[in-house]
C-alpha cells in the first residue's frame, strides 16, 4: 500500500477545523473490501494516491434516514457545509462518513453501523434510536467538486437505511442540532425532489450515481412496501458505480 508524498502547504487555504480531521485513522481496503491496513483521512482522499497505479481505497458508509410518518416516505437530506474540504455545499444523503481504524469499528457491518451512529450524533446532533438496515456495498471513485486538483474519493461504501414511523416523526427543529462546520442545511425530500436535485447537478457524486442507477428508487419502493430487509449473507457483490 504505497502513498505519494505531497507538499501539504496547500492545506492552508482550507478550514482549520476540517483540516484537523484529516489525521483521523481510516480503514484501507482492497477492491474486495478486505482490510489491508491503516491510512489517514488525508491520504485516503488525495488524488495522488487515488489516481496512482495502485489506487488507495478506504471503507465508508452512507446513511439514508427516512420519515415514514407520511406516504410516500421522505428522505432526510443534508447540504454539506461551505467549510467541507470535499464537495462543499452539495446536497447528499443523511450522513456520509467513515468507520475508524479501531477495533469496535473494524468489525464489518457492525463496525460500520457503530460509525454511522457516532457520526450522525457528531454531525447532526441526532441520536439514532431505530434499527439500521444494511443493504449493500458500492465502489466508486470521483474527483472533488469543484475540482481543486488535490482531493477526491475512492471508497467502498456501505449503504445503511434507517426509518422512523408515525410515533417517531422527524422534527427538523427539535430533533436536530447540526454542527454548522459539517452541515449547512437539512430538509426532507421526496424521491422526485431528490431526482430534481441530481438533474440540477447540486449533489455529491455518490448520491448522484445512486439516483441515476435507479438504486435509490428501488430501495425507496421496498421501504414503502415494507419489504426492505437486511441482506447480510445473501450476496457478496459490490456494486461498481
Amino acid at each position: 500500500m504505497s502513498k505519494t508524498v505531497v507538499d501539504m502547504d496547500f492545506l492552508n487555504k482550507y478550514d482549520a477545523q476540517q483540516v484537523s480531521l484529516l489525521d483521523e485513522p481510516l480503514i484501507a481496503v482492497d477492491r474486495q473490501d478486505r482490510v489491508i491496513g491503516i491510512t489517514t483521512k488525508k491520504d485516503a482522499h488525495l488524488l495522488a494516491n487515488i489516481e496512482s497505479e495502485q489506487s488507495l481505497i478506504h471503507r465508508a458508509f452512507s446513511l439514508f434516514l427516512f420519515d415514514s410518518s407520511s406516504y410516500p416516505s421522505r428522505l432526510l437530506l443534508q447540504q454539506r457545509s461551505a467549510e467541507k474540504i470535499t464537495y462543499p455545499l452539495l446536497w447528499t444523503n443523511t450522513c456520509c462518513s467513515h468507520p475508524l481504524y479501531k477495533d469496535i469499528e473494524m468489525d464489518g457491518i457492525d463496525g460500520v453501523k457503530h460509525a454511522a451512529i457516532r457520526r450522525t450524533k457528531d454531525e447532526l446532533g441526532y441520536n439514532l434510536s431505530t434499527d439500521l438496515i444494511y443493504i449493500t456495498r458500492i465502489f466508486y471513485q470521483a474527483r472533488n467538486i469543484p475540482d481543486d486538483g488535490y482531493f477526491g474519493e475512492s471508497e467502498i461504501d456501505y449503504i445503511l437505511i434507517a426509518n422512523v414511523n408515525d410515533s417517531d416523526k422527524l422534527d427538523l427543529t427539535g430533533d436536530f442540532k447540526f454542527n454548522i462546520n459539517e452541515a449547512a442545511e437539512l430538509k426532507l425530500a421526496t424521491l422526485g425532489e431528490c431526482e430534481a436535485l441530481v438533474k440540477q447537478q447540486v449533489t455529491t457524486p455518490w448520491f448522484s450515481r445512486i439516483v441515476r442507477e435507479g438504486l435509490l428508487a428501488k430501495w425507496w419502493t421496498s421501504l414503502d412496501r415494507q419489504e426492505l430487509h437486511e441482506t447480510i449473507g445473501e450476496t457478496d457483490t459490490i456494486i461498481q458505480l
